[in-house]
């Protein structure tokens, strides 16, 4: 009787135990999953986005002192001719989209704020900006090589490399901040993303030109 007893103690026990497992288990993938199933319901919410990174666009100080041109490098007709960037440590390699509208910029991956630094013409600082979770018609395969999505993963000492007019530019993160705005114009290069959706917090990476 005794033995019975226990065991149904112990069935109780197992039983309540697998159910508050199962329960932390479900939180924790709501939680991981909650944006991406967010942005597939709501087909407004990427430009909703969009909108809030145009507005840290709108805010970037256009007062920043020029900095001392640097030598080029050299040429190499054997890269592509297409404007790239590339993120090793976090799978990103994709086109740098150039356009002046932020809404049709984003839309197509990763965009390069115009009237603002670029790798040859380096005075001010190279200001670039990408969907985290993007829009229900990419795939999932443009959504990891062209996305910021594992930016808040890239930390300091990470490279980028740069393609731009068949010359290679690399770079290395010195910074990384959750913050609403910019705060440093002494970078070469700024990459910034949304944090979570509908928050006004972003993810930002500093980085300086090494070669």
């Amino acid at each position: 009787m005794n033995k019975k007893k226990i065991l149904k103690t112990l069935s109780r026990i197992y039983l309540i135990g697998g159910i508050v497992l199962i329960i932390f288990a479900f939180a924790a993938l709501s939680v991981s999953f909650y944006p991406n199933i967010w942005y597939a319901l709501r087909e407004e919410a990427s430009d909703e986005d969009t909108n809030s990174i145009a507005q840290v666009v709108e805010r970037i100080d256009t007062e920043v002192e020029e900095k001392k041109e640097r030598p080029l490098p050299p040429l190499d007709e054997n890269l592509p001719k297409e404007n790239q960037i590339k993120i090793t440590s976090i799978g990103v390699d994709s086109q740098i989209i150039e356009n002046e509208d932020p809404y049709k910029g984003l839309l197509k991956g990763i965009w390069i704020v115009p009237n603002y630094g670029i790798p040859s013409s380096n005075e001010l600082p190279i200001i670039i900006a990408a969907h985290r979770y993007g829009y229900t018609s990419w795939s999932s395969q443009f959504r990891y090589t062209s996305s910021f999505y594992n930016l808040p993963k890239t930390k300091d000492g990470d490279r980028v490399q740069i393609i731009w007019e068949q010359r290679l530019y690399e770079y290395e993160v010195y910074k990384t901040e959750d913050n609403t705005q910019i705060t440093d114009y002494e970078a070469d290069l700024i990459l910034y993303t949304c944090r979570m959706y509908n928050s006004p917090i972003r993810v930002f990476r500093y980085l300086n030109r090494v070669n």
